[in-house]
């Protein structure tokens, strides 16, 4: 039987990827690394064949006993908790499996660090990487970032151990109601539609250019799909797609901070739900305040091209666009702002 474990199952991606991985693998074995006997409680009342798993991010035995039994490996929970992702690492040398694989989630910050290092937040700045031709530039920056300890572990593993395969999944802004057991928000778009509503006007970081490139999360979790479809080993193996070539970037499209501000404040201010359509100037510390990292999360610069999943996997992405969800994630945060004194 196809194993199959995942951590993040009640966050926003893992969540979702869960849901998908339940449609597309019926007759699999899916395993849920939860925190508690609530929590599972949760995942088992929506997903009945998923079989949970007590345990946090921290508890590396349990983790590593549940990889070594697994064909996929999904650490959807977090990009740079390092005790869990070496407990996978010493689980796949444990292995059970013929040819298991890790697919691993990360973000497109990965791309912010010229905005990180510099603190000039909300200017432009041409960016077009991409995840095929581009791979080597991407493999750059990556060994060249110190604080990205889990993608060079993943990196790394295929050389000592040359069964494992890994792939990397490099998130951009995500969008769109989650489909898990519980965390169905996102975060750069609810909380600068939250933070609309709570100013009563729009907020740009600076002058409101810089960039994310974006993806719906059902599109995302499709791609995660196709990868552990690809992991059957008894389909064939197809190399480009792992390990050192197991970078994948996932967008549908891309639209400057600014103007989300502008779209976000216009509908709000349509129906009502602020009194002026205006979009103001914050500065980093500002944003900060906002929400958790929000010079980074609506301040910086993160655009790419998804092409190794569209050409290798056949991965095309179906979901509504970014601004055809900000009406929808307008009304959610106003039904959820509703009662809250305004800052």
């Amino acid at each position: 039987m196809f194993r199959i474990f995942i951590t993040g199952a009640t966050g926003y991606i893992g969540g979702d990827v869960l849901y998908a991985l339940t449609q597309a693998f019926r007759s699999s074995k899916i395993t849920a690394l939860v925190r508690n006997e609530s929590k599972a409680f949760l995942i088992t009342s929506k997903f009945p064949s998923v079989a949970p798993v007590i345990g946090d991010l921290d508890s590396a035995a349990q983790i590593a006993s549940e990889v070594s039994e697994a064909d996929v490996v999904l650490h959807l929970a977090s990009s740079n908790h390092l005790p869990s992702a070496t407990a996978i690492a010493r689980g796949l040398t444990e292995t059970k499996r013929q040819r298991p694989v890790w697919i691993q989630i990360s973000g497109a910050s990965l791309l912010s660090g010229q905005e990180i290092a510099t603190n000039s937040y909300g200017q432009a700045r041409a960016q077009d990487h991409n995840d095929l031709g581009g791979i080597g530039e991407i493999q750059n920056i990556i060994s060249s970032s110190p604080k990205r300890a889990v993608d060079h572990l993943l990196l790394n593993l295929s050389v000592k151990q040359p069964k494992v395969r890994t792939a990397i999944i490099y998130g951009p802004l995500i969008y769109g109601p989650g489909r898990g057991p519980v965390n169905q928000r996102s975060i750069q778009l609810p909380d600068l539609t939250r933070a609309t509503l709570e100013l009563g006007h729009g907020v740009q970081v600076g002058d409101g250019l810089s960039c994310w490139s974006n993806i719906h999360i059902a599109d995302l979790s499709q791609l995660i799909v196709r990868l552990v479809q690809e992991a059957d080993v008894r389909q064939g193996e197809n190399p480009s797609l792992w390990n050192e070539n197991g970078i994948y970037f996932a967008e549908n499209g891309r639209i400057p901070f600014g103007e989300i501000s502008r779209e976000i404040a216009a509908f709000a201010f349509q129906k009502g739900l602020i009194k002026r359509p205006d979009v103001r100037k914050i500065d980093a510390e500002a944003a900060d305040k906002l929400t958790a990292h929000g010079a980074v999360l609506w301040g910086s610069n993160a655009q790419y091209t998804a092409l190794r999943a569209r050409e290798l996997l056949g991965w095309k992405p179906s979901g509504c666009s970014l601004e055809e969800e900000i009406p929808r994630a307008v009304l959610e945060e106003n039904s959820l702002f509703e009662g809250r004194p305004k800052l």
